[in-house]
């Protein structure tokens, strides 16, 4: 079978995967606030460095971390990539452990040159997930007690499209649109001994957009010396979400709605890539999002708060072409830093660490000189450590799994 044959399978698949919206990989009591647990906007080398990318640019592979990277396409392939993700997540809390296994699906994403020096990208990737549920007991009085049960479910979803053009052979400018939709629904049962049961669920549905532009400056400072400084802006905007509070009783139902906070945050980011004789590259990333004018359903839930990132990673590829399958191997690593975007009771939320490595594999299609991919796989481990006391501290084990087919569709075949 041709990979072209497979890459269509492998996109019908996927997207059955989108439509029925399966299992989001999340099951963190986090994932109550704001809107929820963020997605990491990122595709398989971008994982495998800690999350680096505004400076990254490759004709091999996609690289959605800055628009402005699309016109590094390569003149005669079609780029297809995908991935998806495993989990262990580790709760600790008062010296208790529980262990949670998920799984997901991460992204699609194409990219292809459109003439020379102007480049595409289109895909599919969530934006944030939400999944939880627990309860607590707690006593009122003196002979009152109360079970609160809690329960979360939805998520928010990103298609996009994006293009970039390359004037000048040192400089490069892009941008993406997306469209933002999705549902997140917080639900919160209280259970009485002695009195009336309430509950209230919080609701609210996205149909809204998100644009990001991307900068990158190429300097081929020596022979072997090369430099990319990259910069990316996100605008910021009201998201004019339709949110709902629903509170029950035995007796009553209301339904009230709930004053727009949700908004998309001014994103600001900056970073490089430094590469030496085409095997040797390194890197870093800064990011920094302005959340805190978002109040999620009202003052009621959780407020926002600015929030930084930060990603350095390093990659080394031996040779692009040889008869040793190890000497093609890319061999990548990184680690990162971000703060919390959203207060729990008035108190920044948990502190992010990671750190990550992996490798990316070449295969050929032995019917097909012309078509060939990369498996690329990583490992992660992200320690979520709660600012204030008291708090659940989550260890995530993750394995990420994409896939890059290259497909020679522009190719003139020239008939003897």
């Amino acid at each position: 079978m041709a990979i072209s044959k497979k890459i269509f399978a492998f996109i019908v698949v996927m997207f059955s995967v989108i439509g029925a919206h399966a299992d989001n990989g999340i099951n963190s009591p986090y994932s109550r606030y704001g809107m929820g647990i963020l997605s990491d906007q990122s595709l398989g080398i971008n994982r495998q460095m800690g999350g680096l990318g505004y400076g990254l640019r490759s004709h091999r592979f996609i690289n959605i971390q800055n628009p402005a990277s699309f016109s590094e396409a390569d003149t005669l392939t079609m780029l297809f990539e995908a991935g998806f993700s495993l989990q262990n997540v580790n709760f600790k809390e008062n010296g208790k452990r529980i262990n949670a296994k998920n799984a997901s699906f991460d992204y699609l994403a194409i990219q292809f040159r459109i003439c020379k020096g102007l480049g595409m990208s289109a895909g599919f990737l969530p934006y944030s997930n939400v999944g939880y549920s627990f309860s607590t007991t707690s006593k009122q009085g003196a002979t009152e007690a109360y079970t609160s049960t809690y329960n979360g479910t939805g998520g928010v979803y990103q298609p996009f499209l994006g293009i970039a053009w390359k004037p000048v052979s040192w400089f490069s400018a892009g941008a993406t649109g997306s469209y933002i939709y999705g549902d997140i629904s917080h639900q919160v049962a209280i259970d009485f001994t002695n009195s009336t049961n309430r509950t209230k669920l919080y609701e609210a549905k996205f149909n809204s957009y998100k644009v990001d532009f991307g900068l990158q400056f190429i300097a081929n400072m020596t022979s072997k010396q090369k430099l990319t400084l990259g910069a990316v802006y996100s605008l910021g905007h009201s998201m004019n979400t339709k949110a709902t509070l629903t509170e029950t009783t035995a007796s009553s139902s209301d339904t009230n709605p709930i004053e727009d906070g949700f908004k998309m945050p001014n994103t600001y980011g900056a970073g490089f890539m430094y590469s030496y004789n085409n095997k040797w590259s390194f890197g870093a990333d800064c990011t920094y999002q302005q959340w805190s004018t978002s109040t999620f359903f009202g003052n009621d839930n959780s407020v926002g708060t600015d929030r930084y990132k930060i990603s350095v990673g390093a990659e080394y590829s031996p040779t692009e072409i040889s008869r040793n399958l190890f000497k093609m191997m890319n061999y990548r690593a990184g680690v990162h830093y971000a703060q919390p975007y959203t207060q729990i009771n008035g108190q920044p939320g948990c502190d992010e660490y990671g750190v990550s490595a992996g490798i990316s594999i070449p295969f050929y299609n032995n019917n097909n000189s012309y078509s060939h991919g990369t498996l690329h796989i990583s490992g992660q481990f992200i320690h979520l450590r709660p600012r204030a006391a008291g708090l659940i501290t989550e260890n995530y084990l993750r394995i990420n799994i994409g896939i890059t087919f290259n497909e020679s569709w522009f190719m003139k075949l020239r008939v003897r």
